[in-house]
């Protein structure tokens, strides 16, 4: 097997999981959801004939990079990134991750071609869940303050719950809810340790939220 017919296999069988979704075959989607949702290398390895994960992060690297034109990325910055890396002696398929907010746009000729195909595309079925497991005895015991009676007094030491209400005029972290002292400056929450207020992307400059890990602008992956 070639890259190319990796790659074409890979995007063949990104249409097949499409298929029934005419809407998203058109308007594209983040490349995050390609390998976490739409075609993951954990329930389609074997329909799509990968031996290895290597293999396949090969083919998604080659894919996004622009290899066979099946698809484009936006900004068009993230596919150059990619198709250099591909290019490369020994390429990296990491850097996708870095791209992960970057937009997948289908060459809708390329799809046609495969709806048109004779060869059929049947996803994996899904995995059963795992039945849920009981907590032990001890992990019950101390979980317990959650579940308080309505009136009941929270502990003194601990912070608020994320699901709290918010009192008027009172600063809390975007991260945990625990309300941020007043009388000082407060660049990171005291309970959690999380950043508070927004951050900005270190590659375009956009303003971040605390809790985002990609930056919704260029995708750069955010690093604490």
């Amino acid at each position: 097997m070639t890259e190319r017919d990796d790659v074409r296999r890979l995007f063949e069988g990104l249409v097949g999981a499409l298929a029934n979704d005419p809407d998203r075959l058109r308007a594209g989607f983040q490349v995050a959801e390609l390998y976490q949702r739409l075609v993951p290398y954990r329930t389609h390895r074997a329909v799509l004939g990968f031996a290895s994960h290597q293999d396949y992060e090969a083919a998604l690297l080659g894919l996004l990079g622009g290899v066979g034109g099946y698809v484009r990325l936006e900004p068009v910055e993230a596919q150059q990134s990619l198709a250099e890396e591909a290019g490369s002696l020994n390429p990296d398929p990491s850097l996708v991750r870095e791209f992960a907010g970057a937009r997948v746009r289908l060459e809708q000729k390329r799809v046609r071609e495969v709806l048109s195909g004779d060869t059929a595309y049947a996803p994996p079925e899904p995995e059963p869940p795992e039945p849920p497991r009981s907590p032990p005895a001890e992990s019950v015991a101390r979980q317990a303050p959650v579940f308080q009676l309505a009136g009941a007094e929270p502990k003194a030491d601990s912070p608020p719950p994320a699901t709290a209400g918010r009192e008027a005029g009172v600063n809390r972290c975007a991260a945990c809810a625990a309300a941020l002292p007043a009388d000082r400056a407060v660049v990171f929450c005291p309970f959690c340790g999380k950043p508070v207020g927004a951050g900005r992307c270190a590659r375009c400059g956009d303003e971040l939220h605390p809790q985002w890990r990609f930056c919704p602008r260029c995708g750069h992956h955010r690093s604490d």
